[in-house]
């Protein structure tokens, strides 16, 4: 069994260069060494010998010379590209190159030094660690805030890495993406203004992308932290309650007032106070119930007019008047 691999040979100060892509299987053909270094006059009878100077180091494991009188390269054991990256066995920032030193013997003793430049396969595709992320972003958010996120990782490099992102959903969102090729950075921005009491979370899809279109995917979940920024309302703003007696017993209850709050949690909770002084009547401060809490003379005050706060519980609270 005969294997070849595909490689570009170029010669730069006095070193060759044979550029050959990773994971090739083993036996497969490198490069023929007497073809390389003797191209002027090659030929299977010029008595020399080729062989590695270093048998079982690193990268030497890698190669083998096959019939050392024929110089044939060949690969020994599986070079995994990304591996070696990630081991920083080669600087994968521009190449990821193999030095070999090859011992020759033929007239005289001689060494030269070639360079295997390992080309990345794109054997992997983009992935987030996380599949799933939730985000909090406050309601008051300005436009233009970016929120940091965990970028996708692609272990191969450059056009077979990641060149974009993109943002994906069935409804307009008021996010874009802005991604830093160079530093690797991602970030959610925000381009519109947020309103929880419209709309109080988002659902969508972060796509990642490779050169030759492999995906990863991200789903997001994005809540819409409350502010304090929708007022109560009272159902009514005057409440009439008519012939009430004046043997009406004490702690009896009159009427009861109700507000409602857009917000949530303790921004929309809300308290109800007596503004009028009056010692007739008091309020709960929960339920809005109105109770009488002394007796009441017709002939003294045949009417009493009460002035009614509902405040919410919120930071700077907001509040609402009613009668």
């Amino acid at each position: 069994l005969i294997m070849f691999s595909c490689c570009y040979c170029q010669q730069q100060h006095d070193d060759f260069i044979i550029r050959t892509m990773e994971k090739l299987p083993v036996h497969t053909e490198v490069i023929n060494l007497r073809r390389l270094l003797f191209p002027k006059n090659f030929s299977d009878n010029i008595n020399v010998d080729f062989s590695l100077v270093k048998r079982d180091e690193f990268p030497y494991m890698y190669f083998l010379i096959n019939h050392s009188s024929r110089g044939i390269l060949t690969i020994r054991k599986e070079i995994d590209r990304d591996e070696l990256c990630r081991l920083r066995r080669c600087r994968c920032d521009t190449w990821c190159d193999l030095e070999l030193e090859i011992i020759i013997n033929s007239a005289k003793y001689n060494i030269e030094l070639i360079t295997i430049r390992i080309i990345d396969r794109n054997d992997h595709k983009p992935i987030f660690l996380n599949n799933y992320i939730n985000l909090t972003i406050v309601e008051n958010a300005q436009i233009g805030a970016m929120i940091k996120l965990e970028a996708a990782i692609d272990y191969d490099q450059g056009k077979n890495s990641i060149i974009d992102y993109s943002l994906v959903s069935s409804t307009s969102l008021p996010f874009s993406l802005r991604y830093n090729l160079i530093r690797g950075d991602l970030s959610l921005v925000v381009e519109q203004k947020l309103d929880r009491e419209l709309i109080s979370s988002y659902n969508f899809d972060i796509i990642a992308r490779d050169g030759d279109n492999q995906t990863g995917i991200l789903h997001v979940f994005v809540i819409i932290d409350d502010i304090n920024d929708s007022p109560p309302k009272f159902e009514q703003t005057l409440y009439i309650i008519n012939n009430i007696s004046e043997t009406v017993s004490i702690d009896s209850i009159i009427c009861r007032v109700h507000a409602t709050d857009d917000d949530e949690g303790i921004n929309g909770e809300i308290n109800y106070y007596l503004i009028s002084h009056d010692e007739c009547f008091q309020i709960d401060h929960i339920t809005g119930d109105i109770r009488v809490r002394c007796l009441l003379d017709y002939e003294t005050q045949t009417m009493h007019q009460l002035e009614i706060e509902a405040r919410d519980r919120g930071e700077g609270y907001k509040t609402d008047f009613c009668t």
